[in-house]
């Protein structure tokens, strides 16, 4: 359970983090994905613990989740998105082969859910 909280605050960190580097210092996506992650495993490689290769991945698929459109999601929205990614990242990921396409397609699921959502709360509430 602890992981899981571990794993939540550093998605929202990378998700956050990224979203406010491309969109509001205009930083090029491909550039603030790779500079956030590539700083945060600078950062945890002093670290031995067993977490950590997770959290590298973790980091790097939020990452993905942060870099949606404003227009598609709001900050609270992709919020939310940061924690579908976890959920599917603790469940669905372990079922798949690798983490390459595996993170991806749980940032797209994650954002895709969310957008969804919100649309669909939003029909019924006109």
């Amino acid at each position: 359970m602890v992981n899981f909280w571990v794993i939540l605050i550093i998605s929202q960190l990378a998700t956050h983090t990224t979203h406010t580097l491309v969109f509001n210092k205009n930083i090029g996506s491909v550039r603030a994905s790779s500079f956030l992650t590539l700083s945060f495993i600078l950062f945890t490689l002093p670290f031995s613990m067993e977490i950590i290769p997770t959290l590298h991945a973790v980091f790097l698929g939020s990452t993905f989740v942060g870099l949606t459109e404003p227009r598609r999601l709001s900050r609270y929205q992709l919020g939310a998105a940061s924690l579908f990614f976890c959920l599917i990242f603790q469940f669905l990921i372990p079922d798949l082969k690798g983490f390459g396409g595996a993170l991806g397609l749980a940032a797209f699921l994650a954002c895709s859910v969310t957008f969804c959502l919100n649309k669909g709360l939003s029909i019924t509430r006109s």
